[in-house]
């Protein structure tokens, strides 16, 4: 492994393909990783070989512990779950494929049936930073932060500078990176990079 070099930086990334996002279904919390998203997470972990990683936190989801395990197992570091990260709840919904939905439920307006309307999954998004930027304060090295899709657009969207505007959801690949600068804990110095994944292991974005 390359000497280690000290550049420290807020990583924000998006958990490794599954099933879900190959067929277009909006997931429970129990989706593992597909054969693919495994590929994923392990040439994620490649990606941070030269990083330092003082901490590791993690959505409590299957799907985002299974991306941070080779990661985790490589650098070694600190390792917390932290359920303000979750994707948001769409309730009854989750389970079923987005054809066979009868609605916009990416709508800030839409209400899903015993899940998250949108000003609660914003107002949990803001918490969810607050747990960040606390844990980057207690962080010898970089902080890697294990999410989902529509979490990372919203932090992007709420409590990050980039000259370019919000991005589209498609713009979220499987394992994307979003490099935060630490020093002003605003700035994105890269976003939704996976320059990481052979070509073979891109796909389009889904919750």
């Amino acid at each position: 492994m390359k000497d280690e070099q000290p550049l420290m930086s807020i990583y924000l990334i998006r958990h490794g393909q599954t099933n879900g996002n190959r067929d277009r279904i909006l997931q429970t919390p129990d989706t593992p990783l597909s054969k693919l998203g495994h590929i994923q997470a392990q040439q994620l972990a490649h990606r941070f070989e030269s990083i330092s990683v003082g901490n590791i936190i993690c959505s409590d989801y299957i799907r985002t512990q299974q991306t941070a395990e080779p990661l985790r197992a490589l650098k070694q570091a600190t390792f917390t779950l932290q359920p303000l990260l979750r994707e948001r709840s769409f309730g009854d919904l989750r389970g079923k494929a987005y054809d066979d939905i009868d609605a916009d439920f990416f709508d800030e307006g839409y209400a899903p049936p015993n899940g998250e309307i949108h000003v609660q999954f914003v107002a949990r998004v803001k918490l969810a930073w607050d747990s960040i930027l606390s844990s980057y304060q207690n962080t010898q090295g970089s902080l890697i932060v294990m999410t989902h899709g529509l979490v990372l657009r919203e932090l992007i969207k709420q409590h990050l500078i980039i000259n370019d505007g919000t991005p589209s959801m498609s713009d979220f690949q499987n394992t994307c990176i979003t490099e935060v600068n630490s020093k002003d804990q605003k700035t994105v110095l890269s976003l939704c990079d996976a320059q990481h994944l052979d070509k073979g292991s891109v796909i389009g974005a889904a919750v």
